[in-house]
């Protein structure tokens, strides 16, 4: 049967789990949106799975029962604290992970295949107890009762969580008008379109790639689906690969967040053709606007820190054009913060159209067409 988003934190709350945290998916879409305001349990939004884990093995170490939210996408950040922390330190935790991908990828979303058959598997060869939670049953009372058997021996439990065993019931809240307007994500992409000239653009997972996809489809164009958080290594080192091409990584405040240490590398590095471009909206959009836990971030002072060259903030349409033209002009790496507003239509998946394989295959052929050092 499936469950109600009020009663699965009623459950929680019966189970006496006093903190959850995670990272985003829309299959928790509703149960977030309750904590996100407070209700339930205390909820902690993590940067990257992994981190989850380890917030969720603080919070147990100090006395609080806690349960960490993920997809399975994310399961391979969770490894290192999972075999390296929780295990040997027999650190009892409960972690529902959503099976996107199970028991079949749907085709625009071949990213997922490949998880959502191996998890359980992995689990499997660490010896770690699963169970899974569809809307045909068992309940999810009965599987947390199945889990605490698990965690007073000092064991984690894993919950699967297959598609629609959630409702997305949970009514959104009426976001307040902002107090001045601010882009929307078309409007970024759109600007950014205007302004690229020749460069390689190369954008994160989520709704960032669909705008680009649907508002300026390439060859020159790399659209990444899963990975989360590192379209700027990718763009880094294709920089680094042709140092004679601009290239243009699109980018996303929760995508940033994930893997921060990124910046530190890029500024090492120092590839003077890379612009950075982060869209900071404040929300993970894509998976039903969640806020990041970053909003007192100031990236393009972390930016600067890491070693960029230059770095800009936009919050508006015409100081992004302006400060794109900047970037695209001198030596970076560079980094423009756009200060945005979530939500706006989604559009198309590039991979509905161009399948994954292809996009990569025709980016690369972009980048070899002409390359400078083969013309000398």
């Amino acid at each position: 049967m499936v469950i109600a988003s009020r009663s699965m934190l009623d459950l929680l709350a019966a189970h006496d789990y006093g903190l959850v945290t995670g990272v985003p998916c829309s299959y928790f879409a509703g149960p977030l949106r309750l904590l996100a305001r407070g209700e339930g349990p205390r909820y902690v939004a993590a940067v990257n799975e992994g981190s989850a884990i380890a917030i969720a093995a603080g919070a147990e170490l100090g006395g609080r029962l806690s349960l960490v939210l993920a997809q399975n996408s994310g399961f391979g950040n969770m490894i290192n604290p999972l075999t390296s922390l929780v295990l040997p330190y027999r650190i009892p935790m409960t972690v529902m992970v959503s099976m996107r991908g199970w028991p079949v990828a749907d085709p625009g979303e071949p990213q997922h295949h490949w998880m959502g058959q191996v998890v359980p598997s992995w689990l499997d060869s660490l010896g770690v107890a699963h169970r899974m939670l569809t809307a045909d049953g068992p309940s999810l009372g009965d599987l947390l009762e199945w889990a605490r058997s698990a965690l007073d021996h000092g064991r984690p439990a894993f919950i699967l969580v297959a598609k629609g065993a959630i409702a997305d019931d949970a009514r959104a809240d009426t976001p307040s008008a902002p107090a001045r307007p601010s882009p929307t994500r078309d409007e970024v992409v759109s600007a950014v379109l205007a302004e690229a000239g020749d460069a390689r653009l190369l954008s994160t997972t989520g709704y960032l790639s669909r705008s680009l996809f649907n508002l300026g489809d390439s060859e020159r164009n790399f659209y990444m689906q899963g990975s989360m958080g590192h379209a700027a290594g990718i763009a880094a080192g294709a920089a680094l690969a042709q140092p004679e091409r601009r290239f243009i990584v699109l980018d996303g405040d929760g995508a940033v967040l994930m893997h921060l240490g990124s910046l530190a590398t890029i500024g090492h590095l120092a590839p003077a053709n890379l612009t950075h471009v982060i869209f900071d909206n404040g929300v993970y959009d894509s998976t039903g606007g969640q806020p990041t836990g970053g909003r007192r971030v100031d990236f393009a002072a972390v930016a600067r820190a890491c070693g960029y060259r230059n770095a800009w903030r936009a919050d508006s349409i015409e100081r992004l054009r302006t400060t794109l033209r900047s970037a695209l002009d001198t030596d970076g790496p560079s980094v423009v913060v756009v200060t945005g507003s979530p939500g706006g239509p989604a559009g198309d998946r590039a991979s509905s159209n161009v399948s994954v394989a292809e996009i990569g295959d025709r980016f690369r052929k972009s980048l070899a067409a002409g390359d400078p050092r083969a013309d000398g």
